[in-house]
C-alpha cells in the first residue's frame, strides 16, 4: 500500500513537471516564435531546475511536456522524439551533477544558501548549457541547418546559461522557502564501477569536446567530426549513470531563507532589471538586423553584462558571507543552541572556542561575538557559583529537615497523651514559622499524683533558637522530675541558662503543676503571656499573675509561684505569642481580646477542636500574610 502510494505521488509529480513545461513552452512558442526545434526563452530555465529538485521524475517530466508542445506545433516526429532526449538530458545532468560534483564527502539537499552552493550551482548550469547547445549543434551540424561551432550553437548556450541562473536560482530558493520536498537520491555504499573511472569519463569528454570543437571550426563537416560528436554524448550518457555515493544531509536550520539567499534574489532580481533594459536597448540599436541576428546580437549583449556583474556580485557575496552573514549565522545558532539546551553549560567551552573565530575580528561582527563570549563565560562562572549555593542550599534544607524531624520528635505529639488516666487531658500543638523554631511545650507526669505543663518561647527564630530551646526544655523536666517546685525550677534553670549565653537570648516561660488527688494547681510565669482559664460551665478568664523575669536574663532571680484549686471541668489554655501578635495585611494584631472572644465562642468544644479553631481564626485573620512567628497552644481539662 504504501509502495503504491509512492508511486502515485511520483506519478502526479511527473503530471505537474510535464504540465508547466508545456505551458510555458507553448506560450513562448505562440507569442515568441523563433529557431526550430529549441525556442529561446525564459522557459529553457525550467529543465534544470525541475531536474535538479525531482530528480528523474522531474526530468522525464520535463521531456514529454516539451515533446508534446512540439508536437502541438506541428513538428516532425523525428523533431519531437530528439527533443525529449534532449530535454530528458538537460534536466537530468544537472541532479546528477549536484550530487556528484563533490568538494567533500558529504553533499546537501539543492540550496543555494552559501557562496559555495550558488558557486556549484552557477558551474553545473554552465556546463549543462554548454553540453546541451554541443549536442543541439552536433544535431543540426548533421541535419545541415548550421555547424557544430557557429554563433547559433554559442546563442543556445548563453540563452540556457543566462535563464538558468535569472529564473533558477528564484525558483530553487522559493521552493526552500515554501518547503517544497524534494526527491533524495539513495546513497550507493557499493559500486560496481570504481567513481574514478567516471571521473575520467567526464574529462574525456571534456578533452574529446574541445578538441572537437576545434577541428570543426577549421574544417568542414566529415565522419570523424561525426564520429567524435558520438564518442562525447555517449560518454555524457555513461556519466549520467554515475552512482551517487556521498552522504546527503538534510536540512537542519530552521531558518527558511539565509542572509545570503537573500542577497542572491535581491542581485538576481538586478540582474534581470539589467538584461531587460539590455534588451530594450538592443531593440532600438540592431532593429534593422534580421531576427536571428537581432537575437543574436541581444544574447551576446546581455551575456557579456551578466557576466560581469554576476562576477563581481559573487566576488561581493563571498567578502559579505566571509565577514557578516557565515558570522552572524554562526553566533544566532551558538546562541540559539546555548539558550535551548538546558544542558548547554557543558559545551560552553566549544561555544567560546567558536566565538573566539569571529571575536578577533574589527568589525560590528567581532564586538558581537566578543560580547557573547564574555557573557558565555561570565554565565558559566556564574552557573557553578549558583550551583554550588544550590548545592549548599539544598544540604542545608535537608539538615533543617533533619532538625525539624528531632524538635518535632522532642515534642509529646501522641493523643490522648494519659489514655490510662481519666483524671485530665492534655492536648497541644506547634506550628513553627521557620523549619525549626523557638517555641516548645511540655507535659509529663512527675510521680503518680502530680503531672506537669509547660510552655515557653525562645527569643529569636531558626537553628539558634530551636538549639536553646533544646536545652531549657531539658532542663526544666529533669529539675522537675527532681520534685521541685515551680518556683524552685525556673530559679535553677535561670542560673544554669545564664551561664555561658554569650548571644544573650532568653526564654520566656509558664509552668504548672496539678496535684491529680486534690486538684491544687501551682504554677510560675517567667515573663510570659498569662493563660486562659475556664471554671466548669463559666467562660475563659484571664489567670493573671505577677510574672516573673525572663529565663536567661538575669542570674539569681527568686521566682514566686501561685496556686489555685481546679474543680472537674475546669480548663487551663496556655499559648504564646505567635497568636495574639499575628498581623494581618493592614498590619493589625490579632490581640488579646479576639483570642477571649474566640475561646468563648466555642468554649465547650474538645481540646482538639479547640486548638484546630483558634489556629483556624488566627489564618484567617492573618489572610495572605505569611506567618512571621511559631504558634504554640496547649490546653488541659481537670476531670477529677
Amino acid at each position: 500500500m504504501k509502495n503504491l502510494e509512492n508511486i502515485k505521488s511520483k506519478v502526479i509529480l511527473l503530471a505537474l513537471c510535464s504540465a508547466v513545461i508545456f505551458i510555458m513552452k507553448f506560450i513562448f512558442h505562440y507569442f515568441f516564435p523563433g529557431i526550430p526545434i529549441s525556442e529561446l526563452g525564459p522557459a529553457s530555465a525550467l529543465p534544470p531546475v525541475l531536474g535538479l529538485m525531482f530528480g528523474v521524475w522531474g526530468a522525464a517530466g520535463a521531456a514529454i511536456g516539451y515533446s508534446a508542445s512540439e508536437l502541438l506545433a506541428g513538428s516532425s516526429p523525428e523533431i519531437y522524439i530528439i527533443s525529449f532526449f534532449i530535454q530528458f538530458l538537460y534536466a537530468y545532468i544537472p541532479y546528477k551533477l549536484w550530487y556528484t560534483l563533490n568538494w567533500d564527502e558529504t553533499t546537501t539537499m539543492p540550496r543555494l544558501d552559501t557562496v559555495k552552493h550558488l558557486v556549484k550551482f552557477v558551474v553545473i548550469m554552465f556546463i549543462n548549457a554548454a553540453v546541451m547547445a554541443g549536442l543541439l549543434g552536433f544535431l543540426m551540424d548533421g541535419l545541415g541547418l548550421y555547424d557544430l561551432v557557429s554563433l547559433t550553437t554559442l546563442i543556445f548556450a548563453v540563452n540556457n546559461f543566462d535563464f538558468s541562473i535569472m529564473f533558477g536560482t528564484l525558483i530553487l530558493i522559493g521552493a526552500n522557502f515554501y518547503g517544497i520536498s524534494m526527491y533524495k537520491p539513495k546513497k550507493v555504499k557499493k559500486t560496481r564501477v570504481p567513481p574514478k573511472i567516471f571521473d575520467l569519463i567526464a574529462i574525456m569528454v571534456v578533452v574529446i569536446s574541445i578538441g572537437n570543437g576545434i577541428y570543426s571550426t577549421f574544417t568542414d563537416p566529415n565522419i570523424w567530426g561525426w564520429i567524435a560528436g558520438a564518442i562525447t554524448y555517449s560518454l555524457v550518457l555513461i556519466y549520467v549513470f554515475r552512482p551517487i555515493t556521498s552522504e546527503i544531509r538534510e536540512r537542519t536550520t530552521e531558518i527558511k531563507m539565509s542572509l545570503t539567499e537573500n542577497l542572491i534574489v535581491i542581485f538576481i532580481i538586478m540582474g534581470a532589471i539589467i538584461a531587460i533594459l539590455t534588451g530594450i536597448r538592443s531593440l532600438f540599436i540592431v532593429s534593422a538586423l534580421n531576427t536571428l541576428q537581432f537575437w543574436d546580437s541581444v544574447y551576446l549583449n546581455i551575456t557579456l553584462i551578466l557576466s560581469v556583474f554576476y562576477i563581481a556580485s559573487i566576488a561581493f557575496l563571498w567578502y559579505i558571507e566571509r565577514n557578516i552573514s557565515t558570522p552572524i549565522e554562526s553566533i544566532s545558532d551558538i546562541v540559539k543552541n546555548y539558550v535551548s539546551d538546558s544542558s548547554g553549560i557543558r559545551n560552553n567551552d566549544a561555544i567560546i572556542s567558536k566565538c573566539e573565530q569571529y571575536a578577533a575580528q574589527n568589525s560590528e561582527v567581532g564586538i558581537l561575538a566578543a560580547s557573547f563570549q564574555k557573557m558565555a563565560m561570565d554565565l558559566e562562572i556564574y552557573v557553578k557559583n549558583l550551583k554550588n549555593v544550590t548545592a549548599e542550599k539544598e544540604r542545608i534544607n535537608t539538615e533543617l529537615n533533619v532538625a525539624k524531624k528531632i524538635q518535632e520528635d522532642m515534642l509529646p505529639r501522641k493523643f490522648p497523651a494519659f489514655p490510662e488516666r481519666d483524671e485530665f487531658d492534655v492536648y497541644a500543638a506547634n506550628i513553627p514559622a521557620k523549619e525549626v523554631g523557638g517555641d516548645f511545650y511540655d507535659f509529663f507526669l512527675i510521680d503518680e499524683t502530680h503531672m506537669a505543663i509547660v510552655i515557653a518561647d525562645v527569643s529569636g527564630k531558626g537553628v539558634p533558637a530551636a538549639l536553646f530551646m533544646v536545652v531549657a526544655k531539658t532542663l526544666i523536666k529533669n529539675h522537675a522530675q527532681l520534685g521541685k517546685s515551680p518556683a524552685e525550677i525556673f530559679t535553677a534553670v535561670n542560673n544554669q541558662l545564664c551561664e555561658g549565653n554569650d548571644e544573650n537570648m532568653f526564654v520566656t516561660a509558664w509552668m504548672g503543676i496539678l496535684e491529680i488527688e486534690t486538684g491544687k494547681f501551682t504554677y510560675v510565669n517567667a515573663g510570659h503571656n498569662p493563660p486562659l482559664i475556664k471554671h466548669s460551665c463559666n467562660d475563659y478568664n484571664w489567670l493573671k499573675s505577677k510574672p516573673g523575669f525572663v529565663l536567661a536574663g538575669i542570674e539569681d532571680i527568686q521566682y514566686h509561684q501561685n496556686s489555685i484549686a481546679l474543680e472537674p471541668g475546669d480548663r487551663v489554655y496556655l499559648y504564646t505569642d505567635g497568636v495574639t501578635e499575628a498581623s494581618n495585611i493592614n498590619d493589625e494584631l490579632f490581640g488579646d481580646s479576639r483570642l477571649l472572644q474566640i475561646m468563648n465562642d466555642k468554649k465547650d468544644i474538645s481540646l482538639k477542636e479547640l486548638v484546630s479553631y483558634v489556629k483556624e481564626k488566627v489564618d484567617t485573620f492573618a489572610g495572605e500574610r505569611e506567618q512571621f512567628d511559631d504558634i504554640t497552644m496547649l490546653v488541659m481539662e481537670y476531670k477529677k
